[in-house]
């Protein structure tokens, strides 16, 4: 029987190796811990020429962005002009436009990116409808369309005139747009355009609307024509009961029923409060889609 010999070394089964990765090409065998020491020393390459500059990681991307600036000029992917159509009656507000986008002639067709573009534009709170198209090789369209006067606010003192924007237009007067909606109560400006979008889609109420009174900044209380006075619910409620509300006029003329108040703000109940004199007693109604 062989000897043993006891103070001979026995490699131990429970060492790993290192962890690998084979190459299926040429069946080397390449170890996962040299290529993060390869990633080390990458990074505190580019570290240490940043602090031999004198500057830092973000001096090297300005000048790397340089670069591919006066690369695509040279290929011809440079932006060559910043358009503004649908403001041409206003070239105040083109200008206004063109300085929002904060692109200029030169700069890398690449860089010049439409989403962000609008968005700096949309910022002004000046247009509406803002799209932004990269037409190559060269040119950067912006379209938008100017805020125009869509209702008339009284302040308690006078009419004035309140854009899509739910802006006051100092210089409007009201007396050239009698036909907006006339609206009252404070935060009324703001909350204009939604309730003007909103009627848009149900003219049969719109037909019929005489005042719009803002209520607690929350929510809307209209009066119609015929002095009755419809109770909108909150503002993210507003289209639907409003919908339900045109529905009805054309089923059953509800609005031209003689009544004092249609109560919409009970999602799923219109309430009815008639007209005749006494008391007014409720009646609820199931509301229809």
């Amino acid at each position: 029987m062989p000897k043993v010999n006891r103070n001979q070394s026995v490699p131990s089964r429970s060492r790993r190796r290192p962890a690998t990765i084979v190459d299926e090409t040429t069946g080397e065998e390449i170890r996962v811990s040299s290529i993060l020491f390869g990633l080390v020393m990458l990074v505190a390459i580019v570290v240490a020429t940043a602090a031999w500059m004198g500057g830092s990681l973000s001096q090297i991307e300005t000048r790397f962005g340089g670069f591919l600036d006066d690369t695509a000029r040279m290929a011809g992917v440079s932006v060559n002009d910043v358009s503004v159509l649908g403001l041409e009656q206003n070239p105040a507000l083109v200008d206004d436009m063109r300085a929002a986008a904060m692109i200029e002639p030169g700069e890398n067709m690449f860089r010049a990116d439409p989403q962000l573009i609008r968005r700096r534009v949309e910022a002004t709170r000046k247009v509406l409808n803002v799209r932004v198209h990269r037409l190559w090789p060269g040119q950067i369209v912006i379209i938008a369309d100017a805020a125009e006067p869509v209702a008339l606010w009284h302040d308690g003192k006078k009419w004035t005139v309140v854009d899509g924007l739910g802006r006051i237009l100092p210089d409007a007067e009201s007396s050239d747009y009698q036909t907006l909606v006339r609206l009252a109560g404070q935060g009324a400006p703001t909350a204009a355009p939604a309730l003007v979008n909103a009627l848009k889609k149900a003219p049969d109420v719109s037909a019929r609307l005489a005042i719009a009174t803002r209520i607690a900044d929350r929510r809307w209380d209209v009066r119609l024509v015929n002095g009755a006075t419809v109770r909108l619910p909150e503002d993210d409620a507003m289209d639907r009961a409003l919908s339900r509300l045109s529905t009805l006029q054309t089923r059953t003329a509800l609005m031209q029923r003689p009544v004092t108040m249609i109560d919409l703000r009970n999602k799923g109940r219109i309430y009815l409060f008639p007209a005749q004199g006494g008391t007014a007693r409720k009646l609820a109604e199931a509301a229809r889609s």
